[in-house]
């Protein structure tokens, strides 16, 4: 099954339509900048990062500048972490029944849910809601607030609570675009529950509103999610015609999204039209190099058409550009270290004025720094350490299964020659076969083993522990992670795989993941939560079909 990708949830447009607020400040730049927000974000906020001496502006002008600065951010669609301290003292500035403290909740919520705590952005648009009581006019910012509420507890995997908040975000919709941003998400949360039905119901609706809306970018992402739907419920025909829909219609005003070309690179996969798939892909990476999915699309199509040197080569660009992805990442919690204490010392430089104490910070915060970049040279060098480990640990394992398959086809040819002789004994026989027995035991136990001193072996027994938890709150694999646990396993068990290939050629890689887990000894629950299913229900489901395929050969 094709992973399933929603590359944009419509949360992200958003972004260019947040709502701009009546405030007390007289300030004529700063009310500048609010009529150019709309228009103009980018001018906007270069305007506001010239205006470097905050300390000498009132209050009201700083808590005003605070929300413009977050609104031109957001606008640009950037990271809002810069805007952090400020948004605080603008949180600390208006009254609990001033609109502004609504405004300032939602953008604190939004930063929170960019750092990943969306339980945090639920509760501060939670009470953005509650400020918003006294203003029953301001529907706009409700319908806002809802709708970003819905996504999150989404990726909460609260899904009836995200389909009651999204619905309430749709009572609140009254353009055809706001329309199909509401019916998009809702479609978005059947999906996640695997309702296929409902998902794809939902989607055609945001088709339909996107295109009485008129707005190019809107009816482009709209056919593209819907071509998503499509593939990951494997109705690969209506997948093709909907991303050939939103290629035929990008211009050069458009803004090129390489996922709409790695979309249809791999549903040509799926369809077997290589050279289609093949053009699509390399374009995808033209526009994105740094999309490792295409690498890997690309590797396993050539590792299909038997081409094995290209599919190494695409295989190996596919781990450097993950291991690359892994260090931004690491590097972007570096920043956020880094940058939590730089907002500390423009807030003490804000509340003391003192330059003695301001450097006693700065060189608190260089230590920091210092520290910071310790701990991630340390980080790194003992993922290196953990690498070289594993691959002498790799080595030794497979050059043990070597020797342990030479004794194993030994003893099976003494066996046949014994079995040949005119009289047999009995007892050396059985003695052979006890040992081929063995041998093969050990063998497994080897394969598991090595499978289990994989860093993706415990997020699998990560999964496990939540054997006892409600299954509407349990955890389930990303779709990145599961494509590492099938390039692991698929590699740890390939002696295992290749005779169920040959026997039995209708076997996907699903099925054949599936088989190795099994053989791992993995719980029945946990091998569901790999393949994002919340109970077994769906992996039973699977066992019949596998039933069937390993009868008809």
């Amino acid at each position: 099954m094709r992973s399933f990708i929603i590359y944009l949830n419509f949360v992200s447009l958003l972004a260019v339509c947040l709502f701009a607020c009546n405030h007390h400040s007289s300030n004529p730049m700063l009310q500048q900048v609010d009529s150019l927000l709309e228009m103009k974000p980018d001018s906007a906020l270069t305007i506001l990062k010239n205006i470097s001496v905050l300390e000498d502006l009132p209050e009201v002008d700083k808590a005003y500048y605070a929300l413009l600065l977050a609104e031109a951010t957001d606008k640009n669609k950037l990271p809002l972490l810069p805007c952090d301290s400020l948004l605080n003292f603008a949180l600390d500035y208006y009254g609990d029944d001033d609109r502004e403290k609504a405004v300032a909740l939602m953008y604190k919520g939004r930063l929170l849910a960019q750092m990943n705590d969306e339980m945090s952005a639920i509760e501060h648009n939670l009470k953005a809601l509650e400020v918003l009581q006294n203003y029953p006019q301001d529907l706009k910012c409700r319908r806002l607030i809802y709708s970003m509420l819905g996504v999150w507890y989404g990726d909460c995997e609260l899904y009836d609570k995200a389909l009651e908040i999204q619905n309430q975000a749709l009572l609140y919709s009254f353009s055809a675009k706001d329309t199909a941003i509401a019916y998009h998400n809702i479609g978005y949360i059947y999906g996640m529950r695997d309702m296929q039905d409902s998902a794809i119901t939902y989607q055609r609706k945001s088709v339909e509103y996107a295109m009485r809306s008129k707005d190019t970018s809107m009816i482009l992402t709209s056919w593209h999610n819907l071509s998503l739907y499509y593939g990951r419920f494997e109705n690969i025909d209506s997948a093709v015609v909907y991303a050939y829909k939103v290629l035929q219609n990008i211009s050069d005003e458009n803004k090129i999204f390489s996922g709409y070309f790695y979309n249809i690179g791999d549903l040509y996969i799926g369809l077997g039209q290589y050279d289609s798939a093949r053009y699509y892909l390399e374009k995808s990476l033209l526009f994105s190099p740094s999309l490792s999915m295409s690498y890997w699309s690309l590797a396993v199509m050539e590792a299909k058409l038997g081409n094995f040197k290209s599919a190494y080569h695409y295989l190996d660009t596919f781990v450097m550009v993950q291991d690359s992805l892994d260090a931004s990442e690491r590097l972007s919690e570096v920043q956020h270290i880094v940058y939590k204490n730089q907002t500390a010392l423009e807030v003490k430089d804000e509340q003391i004025k003192s330059r003695k104490v301001i450097g006693r910070i700065v060189f608190s915060a260089i230590i920091i720094c210092f520290v910071v970049a310790l701990i991630y040279q340390r980080w790194i060098n003992k993922k290196n350490n953990q690498q070289a480990l594993y691959r002498q640990a790799l080595q030794y394992a497979d050059e043990k299964q070597n020797v342990m398959q030479q004794r194993i086809e030994e003893n099976e040819s003494a066996l046949a020659l014994l079995q040949d002789r005119e009289n047999q004994n009995l007892d050396e026989i059985a003695q052979k076969e006890q040992l081929i027995t063995q041998l093969k035991k050990e063998k497994l136990a080897l394969r598991t083993w090595l499978f289990q001193q994989t860093s993706i072996y415990k997020k699998v027994m990560s999964l496990s522990d939540q054997q006892q938890v409600n299954k509407k709150i349990r955890k389930v694999m990303a779709a990145a992670e599961l494509d590492k646990l099938k390039k692991t396993t698929f590699e740890i068990y390939a002696d295992y795989i290749s005779p169920l290939q040959q026997q039995y050629s209708k076997l996907t890689e699903d099925d054949l993941l599936f088989l190795c887990l099994q053989e791992a000894d993995i719980p029945a629950l946990t091998i569901a939560l790999c393949f994002g299913h919340t109970d077994t229900v769906a992996l039973n489901q699977r066992k019949s079909r596998l039933k069937i395929k390993m009868s008809e050969r």
